[in-house]
């Protein structure tokens, strides 16, 4: 091998590192740890995150990555496991492209780590963890008071909620503190009507000074190729009685996935939020409107230039309360600019599955909720747990979105089988 003059400059020591490097990543590659296959569904799949449990024994491997088995140039594929305590661990990845409904397609697991071609970090600043994929924000969540600004009332100061929510070109589809409502910041979760030991309370309208939801604790996070994620806790608080009393602990799971196109048209997260009772009283809830997992739609978005879209092909017109698998919320601030949008996708597991959705008549806000569907209640012992996955995205609703509903509430099924220990 003869080495040009620019090679001759480079210290020998770094050579042969390199040379150790590129000799370890290939027999990383043609160790094979086992082989994974999954079958997409009846809609396409198009860069959304699949998953396999991994056996209890016989897997050891800390860090993983995938290779195609039908990939002639053996092009690396990131993955990331999912550590459980009370079931089997989950192998993530993000099958790169298109896959046709029903199509199988095969990989294999390789050890070691490769990186994607954007990097998932958690920035914490002086008030959120803000999410970014490389260079791009995509969330953040305040875990500090936020003051309003003046001259709005100081009661409406808060935690726990997601704002701003940014789309893969910049643009911010959420508020805080909006002038006419300046309870509904960001996206946040709250009930409107309840009622705790026998006392009506009210953790939306934080003015109404009878209750309120705000951040308690980070319990962990998870920085990984394939997404990253923050579990968080939050205390709804009843300010009814003699004392500041939490009715519910909230804990909420905040993942972001990494979007593996260069250019995506939308960035994908999911949020777990499990309500348990924080005493040994129920939290009734009477039949109500509204209510629920909610999202405050941009800065300078009116009922001229704000748009709704629901499952059933639904808008503003006529879809109120109407029982839908997902709703999109998009705006603009001037009628020539581009528009932009949020749409939140319900999970068939969800209480009341599909919940009604509360689209306002004017103002840029939904929310997904199951109170108009009669009185319940949260019960000591009995947590009360839903699932809710969001695109944000440039332009109007996605052309795919139900296609993306079908496979995160159907996955596809993946299986996978191990090399046998010599």
């Amino acid at each position: 091998m003869i080495l040009s003059r620019n090679w001759l400059q480079i210290p020998l020591f770094l050579i042969l590192f390199l040379i150790s490097s590129a000799t370890n990543q290939l027999a990383a590659a043609e160790e094979t740890l086992g082989t994974i296959r999954f079958t997409a569904g009846k809609s396409p799949l198009e860069n959304e995150p699949v998953s396999v449990e991994l056996p209890e024994t016989g897997f050891t491997a800390e860090q993983v990555f995938l290779i195609e088995t039908a990939d002639a140039e053996m092009t690396a594929i990131p993955a990331q496991i999912e550590k459980r305590k009370q079931s089997a661990d989950l192998l993530w990845w993000i099958p790169p492209g298109k896959t046709a409904a029903g199509k199988t397609r095969e990989f294999q697991i390789h050890p070691g780590t490769i990186s994607p071609p954007q990097e998932l970090t958690i920035k914490e600043t002086d008030r959120a963890y803000q999410i970014r994929i490389g260079d791009h924000p995509v969330l953040s969540y305040n875990y500090q008071h936020i003051e309003p600004p003046k001259p709005l009332d100081p009661l409406y100061g808060r935690s726990a909620h997601i704002h701003p929510i940014w789309t893969p070109g910049g643009k911010i589809v959420s508020d805080e503190f909006p002038p006419d409502h300046a309870h509904q910041s960001g996206q946040f979760l709250a009930f409107t009507k309840a009622v705790f030991e026998g006392r009506p309370t009210n953790f939306w309208e934080i003015k109404s000074k009878k209750g309120r939801v705000r951040f308690k604790n980070l319990v962990s996070k998870q920085v990984g190729p394939v997404f990253a994620e923050l579990i968080v806790t939050q205390e709804h608080v009843d300010l009814t009685g003699e004392s500041e009393t939490p009715a519910l602990l909230e804990t909420w799971g905040i993942r972001v996935w990494n979007q593996p196109a260069k250019d995506p048209a939308y960035w994908m997260y999911d949020i777990s939020s499990d309500l348990r009772c924080a005493t040994e009283s129920p939290l009734n809830l009477p039949e109500y409107h509204y209510g629920g997992m909610a999202i405050r739609g941009g800065r300078g978005w009116t009922k001229e230039n704000c748009e709704f879209l629901n499952s059933n092909g639904k808008t503003r017109a006529n879809g109120n309360h109407d029982r839908a698998r997902w709703c999109d919320i998009s705006g603009r601030t001037e009628p020539d600019t581009p528009w932009s949008g949020f749409t939140i996708l319900t999970s068939p597991d969800n209480f009341r599955f599909p919940e009604p959705v509360r689209i306002h008549p004017s103002m840029p806000y939904m929310v997904f909720t199951p109170c108009p569907l009669g009185d319940w209640e949260i019960d000591p012992g009995k947590p009360h747990i839903s699932h809710y996955r969001f695109l944000v995205h440039d332009g109007p609703a996605l052309a795919r979105t139900d296609a993306i509903w079908q496979h995160y509430a159907k996955p596809p099924k993946a299986s996978i089988q191990l090399v046998a220990a010599p």
